[in-house]
């Protein structure tokens, strides 16, 4: 068994595949695999009939003709609006645990205060009653 890699009307590797030791190589393909002397795979491999070679693009030019900018969404304006609505929903989430936590500190501050206002009472009624002794 032999590997053979095929390549386009370009001459542009496509694909490769594996034939019988016996079978003919089909006359867009060749036994030379698309790799640079130390085995690693070519950018962008094209065969050169004339040296029974794969050409090569470097990486830089690799780079240069398949690398696509990256495009950042926009957001649409029901998007911007949406979020917007978050954002005030949350800081009115936080103005409400904010006023919660008050207004809980203001009752048990009120409480204190009536049951301190009750001895108070309790004590003037009782001095009131012994007639101030």
């Amino acid at each position: 068994m032999k590997q053979v890699y095929f390549y386009d009307e370009n001459k542009k590797f496509v694909s490769y595949d594996v034939i019988d030791d016996t079978a003919e190589i089909p006359a867009n393909a060749t036994v030379v695999a698309p790799v640079d002397s130390n085995g690693v795979g070519l950018y962008d491999p094209t065969w050169n009939e004339s040296t029974h070679s794969w050409d090569s693009l470097t990486e830089n030019e690799w780079k240069k003709k398949y690398t696509i900018p990256e495009v950042k969404p926009v957001p649409t304006q029901g998007e911007q609006v949406a979020a917007q609505q978050m954002l005030a929903v949350a800081d009115l989430q936080g103005k409400v645990v904010t006023l919660t936590s008050t207004v809980d500190k203001l009752s048990k501050s009120n409480n204190e205060l009536n049951a301190t206002l009750a001895q108070i009472m309790l004590q003037n009624a009782t001095n009131a009653k012994n007639g101030g002794k």
